[in-house]
């Protein structure tokens, strides 16, 4: 009787044993097959733009638009109260307290646009799918305090929903850059004599209802030359470029002595180029 017992308690240990290894076997089966499936799960293309967003666009936007949003101001007695808080020198605590409270949201992300950093601005994604433009200055009279001077929001531009974020067709036409011998006989005459006779100035012309526009370097040969983007504007037609004035040993690849560049209209009020940057190297 004590050798059965003995047999059917070891049989029973046996069988738990057992059981719980198949117990974790499974599990880990469960958990390979999840992740597995997980793995394999196609990332579905609205999943995929509802990320793509143009930030070049709507800083472009936030650029043109007329309406500049709204502007903070302080009395003296507010700025004296407000520089004597440690956090107010740092402008990243102040942007994320500002989207706090004033905007009633969460910072997503953010980076500083354009070049000059006192005024700041700063383009702000949120978590709940907005895009602002917020503006910031540091008061040297005020213990190099930051202080967010104003804010803007441009409808229609999301983080969180699938769209194009294109500018509007006629303020920023479609253009082209081209070749000298992909032109128009009549171009190529016009602009070769140009080339060849012109240094650092800019050329326009209309042919056929389209604008060609051609931008000069000096004749040096380390000189080069970009276009920034091309606006239409109350029927004139603004032309913005970079200039640069690279040294010997610039990489020649990238180098642009001169650009032909073609507009499929015309502006009644003409044609105004602006050098927006020079550079030096």
């Amino acid at each position: 009787m004590q050798v059965w017992l003995h047999s059917f308690w070891v049989a029973m240990v046996l069988i738990g044993c057992m059981w719980g290894m198949y117990e974790i076997g499974a599990k880990q089966i469960g958990n390979m097959n999840t992740k597995k499936a997980a793995l394999e799960t196609p990332v579905t293309s609205t999943q995929a733009s509802q990320k793509l967003v143009d930030r070049d666009a709507v800083v472009e936007a936030f650029d043109w638009t007329d309406d500049k949003g709204v502007g903070l101001e302080y009395n003296e007695a507010e700025l004296l109260q407000m520089q004597k808080d440690p956090d107010n020198h740092n402008y990243k605590k102040i942007l994320r307290r500002f989207v706090q409270s004033e905007l009633k949201t969460e910072i997503e992300s953010f980076q500083t646009i354009g070049s000059q950093l006192n005024p700041r601005r700063i383009l702000v994604a949120t978590t709940d799918g907005m895009l602002y433009e917020v503006t910031m200055k540091k008061r040297s009279n005020h213990r190099q305090m930051w202080t967010v001077e104003g804010y803007n929001m441009t409808a229609g531009y999301r983080t969180d929903v699938e769209q194009e974020q294109d500018l509007p067709e006629d303020m920023y036409p479609t253009y082209r850059v081209m070749e000298l011998a992909e032109a128009d006989l009549q171009i190529q005459a016009w602009a070769k004599q140009l080339i060849q006779n012109s240094q650092g100035h800019t050329f326009n012309t209309a042919l056929n209802g389209k604008t060609y526009l051609l931008i000069k370097t000096s004749q040096s040969e380390t000189d080069s030359v970009e276009i920034e983007r091309i606006r239409i504007w109350v029927e004139e037609m603004l032309v913005y470029y970079q200039t640069y004035e690279f040294g010997e040993g610039a990489d020649r690849s990238i180098l642009n002595n001169y650009l032909l560049i073609e507009v499929p209209e015309t502006a009644e009020s003409g044609v105004t180029f602006y050098n927006t940057v020079t550079v030096v190297r």
